[in-house]
């Protein structure tokens, strides 16, 4: 990489939770949007347009959302967004925003559906397409999915027990009529499932039990066409915390490899991926000793590891959200810890430019 990374804060301390309640979109080049649960569990939003500053906002008021729970974005079109969240009771809950208009909530499940620890996973494979999924409260994975002119209709994937409930999940459309699902099994095995265009979810699995962190994070890319990658938090009894890998090749199998070794990261950690140019890929989580971590990988190279922010400066148990907005730029937020600059649950982002202008 040839530019530094420049941190800066958009909230101070105690604006927000110290779990993976974050999560961030850009629908234009020259905007990006974050949101995160705010310490009184509120929704929290900023966002930023070229040429001007990071502007806060609030998108549901104290109580609204769980303490602990995930959240997840899109945007589907250029001039709207898409955000959800737990709710404080295990609700899934849902807002959206149209260029011109007022961010507007509704409820997409009800009380008692969701783990208050769990996590969720959006894509939009189409323009007027959205699809999201979650864990239910007993172990299931569950999913509803929005087509333009109808309502939000609720399915599921996989029956009771098939998932941890405070397990991460991601998710991928690599060409517009497929999509992708991944999660930790209960038993802390690698769980997918994908769907073609006229056929059913097919379930399958990339590692066995005992791969991974029941309570860890889960990211994942499609950074061409034809190919896919996801990591996850391992944990195989020796081997704890370290981050591991899994890329398919059209026409081939899922092949796994390690990224970060053993104590290489928080077991509780969130993982945040982007692909800012088809040849290339990062990631980061949160480190042993609260510091945020990442690797970047370029065609034809090895995955590089590096410390990207301070010791202490993260949350243990902390999400991070990341955006590559234009091609030579990425965007990282992640909650702070109690070595932050700006004490325990402030917001820190960190931006990089390829030439090194500086901005944000």
């Amino acid at each position: 990489m040839c530019a530094s990374w420049h941190e800066y804060n958009i909230a101070p301390e105690r604006s927000a939770t110290d779990t993976r309640g974050i999560t961030a979109v850009s629908r234009i080049s020259s905007s990006m949007e974050i949101w995160w649960t705010g310490i009184n569990q509120s929704v929290e939003g900023a966002y930023w347009y070229e040429g001007g500053q990071w502007t806060r906002h609030r998108i549901a008021p104290d109580g609204s959302a769980s303490v602990s729970g995930g959240m997840a974005a899109v945007s589907r079109i250029p001039g709207s967004m898409e955000l959800w969240w737990i709710g404080v009771n295990g609700s899934v809950e849902g807002a959206y925003w149209y260029e011109g208009g007022q961010w507007t909530r509704y409820r997409i499940a009800p009380d008692g559906s969701v783990n208050g620890e769990g996590n969720l996973a959006a894509v939009s494979r189409i323009p007027g397409h959205m699809e999201l999924w979650w864990i239910g409260a007993n172990g299931s994975v569950e999913g509803a999915h929005w087509y333009e002119g109808g309502q939000w209709t609720r399915y599921r994937i996989a029956p009771d027990g098939s998932a941890a409930v405070r397990g991460g999940v991601a998710a991928v459309s690599r060409v517009p009529g497929s999509m992708e699902l991944w999660w930790i099994g209960a038993n802390g095995s690698v769980e997918g499932a994908y769907w073609y265009e006229g056929g059913q979810w097919t379930r399958y699995q990339i590692a066995r039990a005992r791969s991974a962190s029941v309570n860890g994070g889960v990211a994942a890319v499609s950074r061409a066409p034809g190919t896919m990658e996801m990591w996850w938090i391992g944990d195989t009894g020796s081997s704890v915390g370290s981050v591991e890998g899994a890329y398919w090749y059209d026409g081939g199998q899922w092949t796994r490899y390690r990224i970060a070794p053993n104590a290489g990261a928080s077991p509780g950690t969130g993982i945040a991926a982007v692909s800012r140019i088809p040849g290339s890929m990062e990631l980061w989580w949160v480190g042993p000793q609260r510091e945020v971590r990442g690797a970047y990988w370029y065609e034809g190279g090895m995955w590089t590891a590096y410390q990207h922010s301070a010791f202490g400066s993260g949350a243990a148990y902390g999400g991070v959200a990341a955006v590559s907005r234009i091609p030579g730029s990425l965007e990282t937020w992640w909650i702070g810890g109690a070595g932050a600059p700006k004490g325990p649950g402030s917001v820190h982002g960190a931006y990089w430019y390829e030439t090194g202008d500086e901005a944000g």
